[in-house]
């Protein structure tokens, strides 16, 4: 294995923020997140409703795994605090597959600290997420193609968003 998703962790503070800020103008937008499915054997599927902004390479990715669906991925949180010029909290899944095809790309989630956001009244499904269901360009159903990704196992970021929004 020659690529893994890059290592965030020994950048500086400023660096770290310039990258992550990078990440997240390039990520793609999060519009909606809801149960997709669960049971107490095979744990919690939620469906997150994705913006491809065209990228071929994202779309065509959900249209091999339908056809070849074990892959090798790699998936981490990432978290941006409210600043300035984002009003909101960005909560970055950064996903990397190395099989079937190579692809990388950001999920970014804008939550709100508004009672009524409906991504921050998603945040507990998602830290309770055991895998997710990533569909592009409209909602997660069983008959469209689907982008499978294991849940990160470090929650941190996850955590630390549910407590500055008071969930």
């Amino acid at each position: 294995m020659n690529a893994i998703l890059e290592d965030l962790t020994n950048l500086s503070p400023k660096r770290l923020e310039r990258r992550l800020e990078q990440l997240a103008g390039e990520a793609l937008p999060c519009s909606s997140a809801s149960v997709f499915e669960g049971s107490p054997t095979e744990g919690l599927t939620v469906g997150l409703s994705v913006e491809s902004h065209g990228r071929r390479d994202v779309l065509d990715l959900a249209r091999v795994l339908e056809e070849e669906p074990s892959g090798h991925v790699f998936s981490a949180w990432a978290l941006l605090a409210p600043s300035r010029g984002h009003p909101s909290w960005r909560l970055l899944l950064r996903v990397h597959f190395e099989r079937p095809v190579k692809c990388s790309f950001v999920v970014r989630l804008d939550v709100r600290d508004h009672p009524s956001d409906p991504l921050r009244a998603a945040l507990p499904l998602i830290l309770a997420a055991d895998r997710f269901a990533l569909a592009f360009n409209g909602l997660p159903e069983e008959d469209r193609p689907l982008v499978w990704v294991s849940a990160p196992a470090a929650r941190e970021c996850v955590l630390e968003i549910l407590a500055a929004v008071g969930v």
